[in-house]
């Protein structure tokens, strides 16, 4: 199976704080290779000798988030071009625009980036330290869902494998209303216990067997919530 990527640029040096350098020496190797990090855009894309316009050299398609580094002091893109490489990129692909000057949101920022040049070019932006932060989450919510999902990498109270566990016992629950056998035996059941590692899937059902309806939804639940 093709795993999808999301591309990094970042000139930010390895030892400034919040560097996308020491953000990824925390990811696990799984983790890590989900990521292309780039450091300058020789290789991505150059300026048109023609007129202003931005010629990629690399197929983007394949990335469903691009995050670049929205530089004040040191553009990586020229302001004047940077509408023009936003409209190509997110032809396939989502942007988001990461720096330390953005206000700090718990919920995904999304503008048009420049509507006298196009009003159908939106780009997300984020404050560095949450992107620093939260990426590792975002990254997690692809692995458990096969979906990137944006909300992660914004709001740092909520947990894809949670929210995914939760999901999971609500139709747990429903199971439950034909008897606890059937329950126990589900498949969102034996998902949920595969979603914490757990590879002993029979002596945990069989303790959970031995319980009522209502002992076994009490320690569901305390389950989720203490793994």
């Amino acid at each position: 199976m093709t795993l999808d990527k999301i591309l990094i640029l970042d000139d930010k040096a390895p030892s400034e704080d919040f560097s996308t350098s020491q953000l990824l020496s925390h990811l696990a190797v799984g983790e890590r290779l989900l990521v292309d990090y780039y450091e300058s855009t020789e290789t991505l894309w150059l300026e048109s000798n023609k007129e202003d316009d931005i010629i990629l050299m690399k197929d983007f398609s394949n990335y469903p988030f691009i995050l670049i580094h929205d530089s004040f002091e040191n553009p990586l893109i020229r302001d004047g071009l940077k509408a023009v490489l936003f409209e190509k990129l997110t032809k396939t692909s989502k942007v988001i625009l990461f720096s330390g000057s953005i206000t700090e949101s718990e919920l995904p920022i999304e503008r048009i980036y420049d509507n006298q040049i196009s009003k159908d070019t939106f780009c997300y932006e984020i404050l560095r330290r949450q992107f620093f932060n939260n990426l590792k989450t975002f990254i997690e919510s692809y692995l458990i869902s096969g979906e990137y999902q944006i909300k992660y990498l914004y709001n740092s109270y909520i947990n894809p494998k949670k929210d995914k566990a939760y999901a999971l016992f609500e139709i747990i629950k429903t199971d439950l209303e034909e008897s606890l056998q059937n329950a126990i035996e589900s498949n969102s059941f034996i998902e949920l216990l595969s979603l914490y590692g757990y590879i002993n899937i029979s002596e945990i059902s069989n303790r959970f067997l031995k319980m009522n309806d209502d002992e076994f939804i009490e320690n569901l639940e305390d389950f989720i919530e203490n793994n």
